[in-house]
């Protein structure tokens, strides 16, 4: 994934639609597009979940760290988060993630993360294709630190499988809620937490982003003439909603 630089007028800029998760700034006569390295934080309620397991999943081993180093690389080489980033760079990245896990020095690796694992036809070893690495903050936070699956194996369920037996272990040990975080502009990730139930903690910084990116598009699309009223009403009652979320957060930050 690459950004984009663009060559146009200051005022096509002004006018471009925008996505919430990229920055859209101008010089040189150009647009340059780049992304909004944004994390957003969240949280679920720990219950037990049904396992619909596509594969074999077990505890993460020392002797992973190789297959865990390449299919993070597999996984997310060509995402939002390694936009830009040359090859020999997005490996040593890698591998610093995963040896920071085994480490310690990411969290406390907790025993409830989970690999998934298939059988090699021929070789008699396994192969991994899919990891949820769990770790305990400082403040007795439990957080899913790295979740990925490598792109061979991706929409089958092998991310929801190895989630959901990661939050059954820590229900039997008593954990109540499990934290995630994942990029604004992770489209895939965002729509794999939502539906997993993450839920957005409250963000200032996001509410204010997601109330003038509404106010832009309102007034971009008038501008062009291209603003129907139901589309009006829409975005009117869109940034309702978020400067009363806004102001809401304004007040508790204030009494922080």
């Amino acid at each position: 994934m690459r950004s984009q630089h663009i060559s146009m007028t200051i005022e096509e800029f002004e006018l471009m639609p925008r996505k919430l998760w990229w920055k859209y700034e101008y010089w040189d006569g150009q647009a340059h597009i780049s992304p909004r390295h944004y994390a957003v934080t969240t949280s679920v309620e720990i219950r037990p979940r049904p396992i619909e397991i596509p594969c074999k999943l077990r505890t993460v081993e020392q002797k992973d760290k190789p297959q865990l180093i390449s299919g993070y690389i597999a996984a997310f080489k060509d995402s939002i988060e390694y936009c830009d980033w040359a090859a020999e760079k997005i490996t040593t990245s890698a591998r610093e993630a995963i040896q920071d896990f085994f480490a310690g020095k990411r969290g406390k690796p907790l025993p409830s993360s989970r690999l998934a694992v298939v059988s090699q036809l021929g070789i008699g070893s396994e192969l991994v294709i899919g990891a949820a690495l769990l770790v305990e903050k400082a403040n007795q936070v439990s957080l899913l630190d790295i979740l990925f699956v490598i792109p061979e194996w991706q929409r089958q369920g092998v991310a929801t499988a190895l989630a959901s037996a990661a939050v059954n272990e820590l229900y039997h040990v008593g954990v109540k809620t499990l934290k995630s975080r994942y990029l604004l502009g992770n489209n895939e990730s965002r729509a794999w937490h939502q539906k997993f139930g993450f839920v957005e903690e409250p963000d200032l910084a996001l509410a204010r982003l997601y109330c003038y990116h509404a106010k832009h598009e309102l007034w971009r699309l008038e501008k062009i003439g291209n603003l129907t009223e139901m589309k009006r009403v829409a975005l009117l009652s869109e940034i309702d909603q978020w400067q009363a979320r806004v102001a809401e957060l304004e007040k508790i930050e204030d009494l922080m």
